[in-house]
This record gives structure tokens, sequence and C-alpha cells, in this order.
């Protein structure tokens, strides 16, 4: 059978979505997925594939997603009671995503929450734990190193470890599961970046009158849909997207990872370890890369201050890989914690890390017709599903229909003379 036909325009004959989601990462996958499964209603998703080659680096390529890796933490327990329960609930589900799709992203390998006695970040995670009833355990310097002999801690530290319901997943192989179950659900993915969306009125023509949404995207196709969903990450504020030009509340930063490949033998030794929260830092076991070879991955909490405003200064952090900071304190935190280990190569990737003023994710409609769904502050992944879940029941009611408070995922915008420019 022919696929649907895609392009949709302004009159003759066109297909008409009841919503249309922008933004093909992870979030954006699985509201898709969610989407589907409803009776009766008519999906796209709109995003790029990740690029390949030289694409990296071509003048034209603008958007970027963080999922372009095979690491992330993933665990149920959190700092707070709000993201643990979006990550329990999406790790519940892991293992039918993994049955449905056939895709293999999770690897069930524990989390241990590494700081010095007492901390405020550690006694959250302890009282998160009991409020919502997750096994864990807690563990001082000397028993941690009984059971992870490879690691090294300070000896004034604690760890709060969650031996199941947490490791990492490929947040890779989990957009390309998620966006399986749903093309075989009907939903038609577009591969393309969406640089406009305009809310119009085709009066009575093909597909009924009344109010729509049109997207336009970079090549000029145009999508009619009754209403969108932006799942655009650090890229919302890009292009035209938003209603009335208006510009969401949030500080993009320049994150940055070293990925230090180990031999067979380092593989061998750190063989058990769990994923790792170290202070500000976090780490995960090693993990084999499209390339065939292991890598451990230990990532850094992006500066407040190191802000991007503009696509091109975000594609251009991408393309960079993180090549040219200073990485004598990432190195000095691996020595530290894997002081056994030879790393065969070391190498830094880069990323985008979105902060909103309370720290927690947008889930608002910003219209009658686009609603948002947006902005992790670096915890999304493990909790993209039940995200996409939450997005996908707003957008098909058009207002809130989750359990959660509304109130914590309310859209702020800036003040119209501090909103930045598009380029």
């Amino acid at each position: 059978m022919r696929k649907r036909e895609l392009r949709c325009e302004m009159e003759g004959k066109a297909t008409v979505y009841d919503v249309c989601v922008v933004g093909a990462g992870m979030v954006g996958s699985a509201a898709a997925k969610w989407l589907s499964q409803q009776a009766d209603i008519k999906v796209c998703l709109i995003g790029p594939q990740e690029p390949e080659g030289e694409e990296w680096n071509s003048a034209d390529r603008e958007i970027f997603g963080c999922h372009y890796d095979e690491g992330r933490i993933t665990r149920e327990l959190d700092h707070d009671s709000v993201w643990a329960t979006l990550a329990r609930r999406s790790i519940q589900r892991y293992k039918d995503i993994e049955r449905e799709s056939g895709l293999k992203f999770y690897e069930e390998v524990g989390c241990a929450f590494i700081d010095r006695k007492g901390s405020p970040s550690n006694l959250a995670y302890r009282r998160t734990a009991e409020r919502l009833g997750i096994q864990h355990k807690i563990l001082n310097a000397t028993e941690f190193h009984a059971t992870f002999p490879h690691i090294h801690v300070e000896d004034n530290t604690e760890s709060v470890w969650t031996p199941r319901h947490a490791g990492h997943i490929s947040p890779r192989t989990l957009v390309r599961a998620q966006q399986r179950l749903a093309e075989r659900r009907g939903c038609d993915i577009i591969r393309e970046v969406a640089v406009n969306v305009e809310e119009v009125n085709r009066g009575g023509g093909n597909g009924g009158g009344g109010e729509f949404v049109k997207v336009t995207t970079k090549v000029g196709r145009t999508v009619l849909a009754r209403r969108v969903l932006l799942c655009c990450g650090a890229s919302t504020n890009y292009y035209n997207l938003l209603p009335r030009d208006k510009k969401l509340d949030f500080k993009s930063l320049r994150g940055i990872v070293i990925l230090a490949e180990l031999s067979k033998d380092d593989v061998d030794k750190l063989r058990g370890m769990p994923s790792l929260g170290y202070h500000d830092n976090y780490a995960l076991p090693p993990i084999k890369y499209p390339d065939g070879r292991f890598y451990l991955k230990l990532g850094f909490r992006a500066d407040p201050a190191d802000e991007v405003h503009t696509v091109a200064e975000a594609a251009s952090w991408y393309k960079s890989h993180g090549r040219g900071r200073d990485a004598t304190e990432m190195l000095e935190v691996f020595r530290g914690l894997f002081p056994d280990l030879k790393p065969v190569s070391m190498e830094t990737n880069s990323c985008l890390v979105t902060l909103t003023p309370n720290e927690h994710l947008y889930c608002d409609m910003a219209s009658p017709r686009v609603g948002v769904l947006a902005c992790m502050n670096g915890w999304g992944a493990k909790s993209s599903d039940e995200i996409g879940r939450m997005g996908a029941l707003m957008i098909s009611k058009g207002s809130w229909d989750h359990d959660l408070n509304a109130d914590l995922f309310k859209l702020r915008f800036k003040p119209a003379s501090t909103a930045p420019s598009k380029y």
C-alpha cells in the first residue's frame, strides 16, 4: 500500500492531521507513539534524522539532538519526587517498549549517588526514596569499595545505591524504538526541520472550516494540522515556532562530556559497575558504541553562565564536539574515580542542557491549538516515555489531562525586550 501523501497545501486536496508533533527526539517520539495509539487520530512527527559523515559540518545543518549518543543515566530515584514519579512510570515500560519494538536500549546495572556524608543532595535522594518506597541501600566509603573495588571514593562520602530499576539507556535506540512503534500505528514521519508554525483559517475548503495550524519546514513543505505539539527542546526559541513571537523563559547551556576508550582488560575490571552520580558529575559504565569500541562516559554539570543564545551558536557547539575546552578538571575527576584504569584514548563530546526557572519541564498550551512540551533540565532522557504521554494527553484534549499538578509545568515567557533574536 502506498504511504499517505505528506504534502499539505492550503488549497486543493490536502492531508489534515489531527496532531502534528514538531521535534523528533526522545520526548517528541514518545508523544507521537502515544498519540498514534489513540483511535481515529491522524498523527505526523516532524524532525531531522541524525546527521552522518560530512553532514555534521555542513553549513546547512543547524539543528542537532542530544539523543545522538549511546549512554544516558536512568533511575527511578531522584532528588525531586516529581522527576522520580516521571522516571518510575517510564522505567516500568522499558521492557514493554523493547519487546514491542524489537530494539534493546536498557541495561539494568543499578545506580549509586555519591556525595559527602549529610550532603543536601544525598538527604534529598533519601527523602524521595522513603516517600516513594524506592528500594535503596546506604553505603559508606568502606562498603562501597568492598562492593565496587575499582571505583575510588573519598572516605568522608556515602552512597545512596539503587540496585534495581536503574542503570543506563541508549537514547539513540530509544528514539528508534518509539518511532518504530509510532509508524507501525500509522504515524507519518517527516525527516525535516520545522521553521514556522502559524495558526490559520481555511474557511470552507477541503477538510472542513475552522482554525488550523500550518507548519512549514526549511525546504518549503507545508503541513496542516488541527493541533501542534512543540517538542523542540533547546531549539524551541529558534525560528518562528511559538505564537505571537513569544520566547520561552529558559537557559540553553553548553554541556560537555568525556569519553574514555577502554581496553578489554579495563572493561572486565568494571564489570558490574553501576551508573554513578558523583557530586555534580555523573559516570556510566563501559558501553559499546557503533564503532565497536567500549567507552566510559563522564559528564559534568553545565555552567549556568555558559549560555547559548542563537541557532548559529548552538550548531557551532555541537559541531565542535567540545574540542578546544580545557579538560584538566574533567581528567582529574576521572583519575580520582578510576585510578586503576589506563584509557586507550580520551575525547570530548558536546550537547545542550535546558534550564527552566523552577527546574521542572514545560508542558502547557501556548494557545488553544499549539502546545509545548520542552526543557528537560538535563533529566528528561530517563523519563521521556511518561513525559511524552503527558504531552499526548494534553494536546489531544487541548488542556491539561494528567494526575500531576499542572502548575508545576506552566509556561513562562521572556519579557519581549529581552527575547533573543532567532539568529
